[in-house]
């Protein structure tokens, strides 16, 4: 099972993040990444990274010849990142800054070819949500893409019992190990397509409660 309630504990020992989270998702949020990377990211592309972490994503973009602009809230997190990128020689291609979505007003309108989001919407309140995508299609370029991979609510109601059988005890347990918790997204499609993008591929997991999601952004005229 897909449980991100655990990354408030894995985020205070960023260390351990990029394991843990690997772990935690059966390998879910590594296939993710890599379907971004593989099947979005080209040379030479301008690539924005939405709550970047310890800069997985951002150094498999880089990899693949991108520039990356990314930003998380977490000090910790990004010294990680930026010790990863320098062993990876990657700190000419990729640019890091603390702040949190509320930082993307500043960005420039049409500044970028992808715009990506791993493992971040689920711990961002609803306001927050619909804050980042109307950012996100902000600064994408014409006819650019959006990427999402992270927790969701699943859609049946058998799973969606299911699902909170097992997430309950486990939200208790993180809340009072770090006071802090997280919320899986809703119906992330409809609020991608309420910001002005096309979905072209929504795929979720056999439990409902991780998806991969990537969409255009389309004219609103």
């Amino acid at each position: 099972m897909f449980s991100y309630i655990y990354m408030k504990i894995l985020e205070s020992q960023p260390q351990r993040y990029d394991w843990g989270v690997s772990w935690l998702s059966l390998g879910q949020a590594d296939r993710a990444r890599r379907k971004i990377a593989d099947e979005l990211v080209r040379p030479g592309m301008r690539v924005l990274d939405i709550g970047c972490g310890t800069g997985t994503m951002a150094v498999l973009a880089a990899k693949k010849g991108a520039t990356v602009w990314g930003f998380d809230v977490s000090e910790d997190m990004l010294h990680v990142a930026r010790e990863k990128i320098e062993r990876a020689g990657l700190s000419e291609k990729i640019e890091l800054h603390e702040m949190g979505v509320s930082g993307m007003d500043r960005l420039s309108d049409q500044s970028f070819e992808l715009v990506l989001s791993t493992l971040v919407f689920s711990e961002l309140s609803g306001d927050e949500q619909t804050y980042a995508l109307t950012h996100a299609h902000r600064v994408l370029k014409e006819n650019g893409y959006l990427a999402i991979a992270g927790e969701i609510r699943p859609e049946s109601g058998g799973k969606r019992i299911f699902y909170n059988l097992l997430r309950i005890p486990l939200l208790i347990v993180t809340f009072a190990l770090t006071q802090t918790t997280t919320k899986p997204v809703g119906d992330l499609p409809t609020l991608v397509s309420q910001a002005g993008f096309r979905n072209n591929k929504v795929v979720r997991s056999s439990l409902g409660s991780f998806i991969y999601l990537v969409a255009q952004k389309v004219d609103r005229t």
